[in-house]
């Protein structure tokens, strides 16, 4: 007799699986039932118990989310930033928290800022948060003021304005509030700094600082670092001189604002030196153009009349303070210039300069640089 054979269609499969999973989704259904009857037998004899029992796994669940689950994260970045502004109150830092997509419900981070009592006691600045973080996490972060520093550059030869403008830009200083206390002398004075402002001794430098950083913090770290650096050896120095701190810290910044070439430094502060000693005006040009309402190059012969205390082609001696904030090296070179007998240079129009003893040498180094321009053109 002939064996037949009967293969299992796709149909077959399907209402295979159905009926067992119909099997399996009954079978819970009946143990979840009997969960929930032996549950209200026994809620009838011990009512307490089970209550408690439901609320501890309840918050049981919610330590779990908030210590160990990380946050849904809805951000196409691997990192979110919020910025806190001095005086923030919770419920404002809990509506940045919500507008960055990092929580959907604030309820359980102002119940508890509250119950600590940090309600408006969150330190200002950026804070970043990264993928993977719990709501714990971000909680104890604001808590602890873990802010996030930024490195900010401040080049050699920038004035107090310019200085602003770039703590502005970069950690949301408030330039004109920076503006005003650094020209304060009350507050240079509580510095430890005899001057009318704090020109010249903003230390250039790079630094960290949080985001929305005082204007007190930045300009105490700056002026810091300047005292640092400006070392009683250096202050030794200045009394071989004959020279005030002040004074010093003002011929290095008309150095840092001439020098554009590093081995100059010395040279030009020997020219400086050299006049100094001999009562001829310095002729400065930056310190005329510290003083013009607007930077115009070259300077026209009006600008050189300009009656300022500045304007070191009309009033003989240093002028009054600093111009700009000078770096180390300037500063090393207005104490230790080069031993040389010149008394003039003349900028070459690339950056270095041609320097001279006599006036008959000078007047040649022009008309050559004058010629050479004239060439080119």
């Amino acid at each position: 007799m002939k064996s037949e054979y009967k293969y299992i269609t796709l149909t077959d499969w399907i209402i295979f699986f159905v009926s067992t999973f119909l099997i399996f989704l009954s079978s819970v259904l009946l143990v979840i039932s009997a969960v929930i009857f032996a549950l209200i037998r026994l809620l009838k004899k011990r009512p307490l118990l089970i209550l408690a029992s439901v609320s501890g796994l309840i918050l049981l669940f919610m330590v779990v989310q908030w210590t160990l689950i990380p946050i849904p994260w809805r951000s196409a970045s691997p990192s979110v930033s919020i910025i806190i502004k001095p005086g923030d109150s919770m419920t404002q830092i809990v509506d940045r928290l919500k507008e960055a997509k990092l929580i959907r419900n604030g309820t359980v981070i102002l119940f508890l800022s509250e119950l600590l009592g940090k309600d408006r006691h969150i330190q200002a600045g950026r804070y970043n948060f990264e993928k993977g973080i719990t709501l714990y996490a971000i909680f104890s972060k604001l808590l602890r003021g873990d802010v996030t520093l930024r490195e900010v550059t401040i080049p050699e030869g920038k004035t107090i304005k310019q200085i602003a403008g770039i703590l502005k830009k970069e950690i949301g200083v408030d330039s004109l509030e920076f503006v005003s206390l650094t020209t304060d002398s009350q507050f240079a004075k509580s510095m430890g700094i005899f001057a009318s402002s704090l020109e010249g001794y903003l230390f250039p430098e790079t630094y960290r600082f949080s985001w929305g950083a005082s204007s007190k913090e930045v300009a105490r770290a700056m002026v810091q670092q300047f005292k640092k650096v400006f070392d009683d050896s250096l202050l030794k120095r200045a009394e071989e001189l004959n020279f005030s701190l002040h004074q010093v810290v003002t011929l290095a910044s008309m150095i840092e604002a001439e020098a554009k070439v590093e081995k100059e430094r010395k040279l030009i502060s020997a020219v400086f030196h050299n006049r100094l000693k001999r009562g001829m005006l310095l002729q400065c040009c930056p310190t005329v153009i510290y003083v013009l309402p607007e930077v115009r190059l070259p300077l026209l012969q009006k600008d050189l009349e300009i009656d300022s205390p500045y304007n070191t082609y009309k009033y003989p001696g240093l002028p009054p303070g600093p111009i700009c904030n000078p770096g180390k090296a300037s500063l090393l070179a207005a104490l230790y210039p080069q031993d040389v007998g010149y008394l003039y240079f003349v900028s070459r129009g690339d950056g270095s300069h041609i320097f001279s003893t006599t006036l008959a040498e000078h007047t040649k180094a022009k008309s050559r640089i004058k010629q050479a321009k004239g060439n080119n053109m």
